[in-house]
């Protein structure tokens, strides 16, 4: 089964070609120049791009995933002769960004009316669930993922921690009251004066920091469900420097870096390391851009191995943020379930969507 993949949920256009599971393409167009200058997406700026750039980056993964000459092409030609090779078309249809959503639902719809295609509509969330289970066009890497499985995937737009007891049948035991992870790093960064988006820059100056720098709260940490509650730590953090000095906050930016990210990643592990005591899993997942992030894949590999269980990743570090080759994936389960759209013209993007 050959599937075209388009994601359009928030500032990246990407579209991916898939036999199966396995990417044969992937190509991700980012609107991080665009947006960096406000401290995060516009959603108007974020729609435009999307529109300007969907058809060059379709025409582009139809072009590598399935060896196409383009020479002398328009982008048309091309992506007509590379749809006579797809069985399938797998779209984002939420959660997300209402305005860059309806882009990439609205296009797949063209393609797939006007190619004869059958189309399967994708949850956002579980696209970074499954992006566990992609693999390359050599069939790797293999992983034997028992369950049930327990989930945790965070990002700039979700944080959740999800139980899986086998793909399609998912179970949100826990998730963010309000900011995700992603968003709070995010906000952290634009305090500190650092940019958007903030989570690599954090990162990186965190390398350098001292984690006790300053106290910070874990939110919920006692709390006895599993929710997340991010939006009083960034709330703490900006009162504790607010009267700081640019030139004190400069000074310090690696030791501030270092405890908000510690506090981030300590919440998240706290209420994580609970659910694994209550639920049991046979395995553990981690996904969503976040976990790009290699001092946090580095204590959540610790987590697993004190609980003596594997623990699986996004073997590619372009897995982790948003990408069209997830959404592929996700797409190839539901068609194989038999899950298509039955009224095309009448799909409509879901901003809101629950998994």
């Amino acid at each position: 089964m050959k599937i075209l993949a388009i994601e359009t949920s928030c500032d990246d256009t990407a579209a991916a070609v898939l036999e199966n599971n396995m990417v044969l393409s992937n190509v991700i167009s980012s609107q991080i120049d665009l947006h960096s200058q406000w401290g995060g997406v516009v959603p108007d700026i974020a729609k435009r791009a999307h529109q300007e750039r969907i058809m060059p980056v379709i025409a582009e993964a139809l072009r590598k995933g399935l060896n196409l000459k383009s020479k002398g092409k328009k982008i048309e030609e091309i992506i007509g002769e590379g749809m006579k090779n797809i069985d399938v078309i797998a779209v984002t249809l939420g959660p997300g960004l209402a305005i860059a959503l309806s882009v990439g639902v609205n296009k797949s719809k063209e393609l797939a009316i006007k190619y004869k295609k059958k189309l399967v509509a994708v949850n956002h969330i579980e696209g970074h669930l499954l992006s566990n289970w992609v693999k390359n066009s050599k069939e790797k890497p293999f992983r034997k993922i028992e369950f049930p499985a327990l989930t945790l995937t965070a990002s700039g737009g979700h944080t959740k921690i999800i139980l899986m007891q086998d793909i399609g049948k998912y179970e949100v035991v826990g998730e963010t009251l309000d900011d995700a992870a992603g968003e709070a790093l995010d906000k952290a960064s634009k305090l500190l004066g650092l940019g958007y988006p903030g989570g690599p820059v954090i990162e990186r100056l965190a390398k350098a920091g001292d984690v006790n720098f300053m106290e910070l709260p874990r939110p919920m940490e006692h709390a006895k469900n599993l929710d997340y509650s991010f939006s009083g730590l960034k709330t703490s953090f900006y009162y504790r420097i607010k009267d700081w000095p640019k030139s004190e906050v400069n000074k310090n930016l690696e030791n501030l870096a270092a405890s908000f990210q510690n506090a981030v990643f300590e919440s998240l592990l706290i209420k994580f390391r609970k659910a694994v005591e209550i639920y049991r899993p046979k395995t553990l997942l981690a996904s969503g851009g976040v976990m790009a992030n290699l001092e946090l894949r580095k204590r959540l590999r610790k987590l697993a191995k004190d609980n003596k269980l594997k623990i699986f990743m996004p073997f590619r570090k372009d897995l982790n943020t948003d990408n069209a080759m997830m959404i592929g994936v996700a797409g190839y389960y539901k068609a194989l379930r038999g899950e298509f759209v039955k009224n095309i013209e009448e799909l409509d993007r879901d901003p809101r969507a629950m998994i």
